[in-house]
């Protein structure tokens, strides 16, 4: 027991020195969100080989998939502020907080009410309360926390704004290659009404994904592009955040999504590493 809580140990402290987290604070926060996946995960495997459990857990269910979804959702956003407002300041990542809620929120408003741009979708009640009976709580937080670690991904590929934008946007879309079959088709987070190719979803939902991530990186641009420094966690952070889908879609079968995902995943953790000679004919064309 010892070792299994020692290699425990040291495996958390791994993580928690390898994405930047110093603090007991963020390593709290760091460990909580871990298990909030590991939970999960582990939860499901359980559920999958041993069905029978379902006798004693049914009563639970709710709580037991709503607890961890809702901590990871709200540490998802906390960690990603902690990462970078020593490096942004309090003023300017507020800013750029802000400017990703309010996009990524009301694109999300506009698409579950016409279908634009993301095709005809809908959330179900896992995901909690919902802004105007429509769009979870939580959404517009992650748009602002992923799109802020796919902008630091897209610095170390390309050097001029414009070409930063459309990078970082493609590195936010990479990541719905992975999220959309787990939160979709392998377990209902929000549904498609009418249906898709790629397990459920319609392609021009990632136009629209791409529409709004481009959006939302044009205001990190202007907000604070100026005087952002990248983060050494940024590449493990953003793996960590497609790991957890892509495991959702291997547990529940979607074996399809997982290589898919996993293809475009490692592309985007490769090209992300400094290229000078990438980053040189990217940013001839931008």
């Amino acid at each position: 027991m010892f070792q299994i809580r020692s290699i425990a140990g040291n495996g958390m402290f791994s993580l928690t020195h390898r994405i930047g987290i110093a603090t007991p604070w963020q390593k709290g926060i760091t460990f909580m969100f871990a298990s909030a996946m590991l939970f999960s995960l582990g939860g499901i495997f359980i559920i999958q080989t041993m069905p029978a459990v379902m006798r004693y857990l049914g009563p639970y269910y709710e709580a037991l998939v709503k607890i961890p979804t809702w901590t990871y959702m709200v540490l998802l956003p906390t960690i990603v502020w902690t990462l970078y407002v020593d490096a942004i300041g309090v003023k300017r990542l507020g800013a750029v907080l802000l400017w990703g809620v309010v996009v990524g929120g009301a694109s999300e408003l506009v698409g579950t009410t016409t279908g634009v741009p993301f095709g005809e979708y809908s959330y179900t009640g896992w995901l909690g309360p919902k802004l105007l009976g429509h769009v979870p709580y939580f959404i517009p937080l992650s748009w602002f926390a992923m799109a802020l670690v796919s902008y630091d991904l897209a610095r170390g590929v390309a050097k001029r704004p414009w070409s930063r934008v459309m990078v970082a946007a493609l590195f936010m879309l990479a990541w719905d290659v992975s999220l959309d079959p787990a939160m979709s088709r392998a377990f209902p987070f929000w549904t498609y009404s009418g249906g898709g190719v790629y397990y459920g979803m319609p392609l021009i939902n990632w136009a629209g994904w791409l529409l709004v991530s481009a959006l939302i990186m044009w205001g990190i641009e202007r907000l604070a592009g100026g005087v952002f420094r990248r983060h050494p966690g940024a590449s493990l952070f953003y793996a960590v955040n497609c790991v957890f889908p892509l495991g959702l879609c291997f547990l529940y079968g979607l074996y399809g999504a997982v290589a898919v995902g996993a293809v475009v995943t490692a592309t985007v953790l490769i090209v992300s590493r400094r290229r000078p000679t990438a980053r040189a004919h990217l940013d001839a064309w931008a």
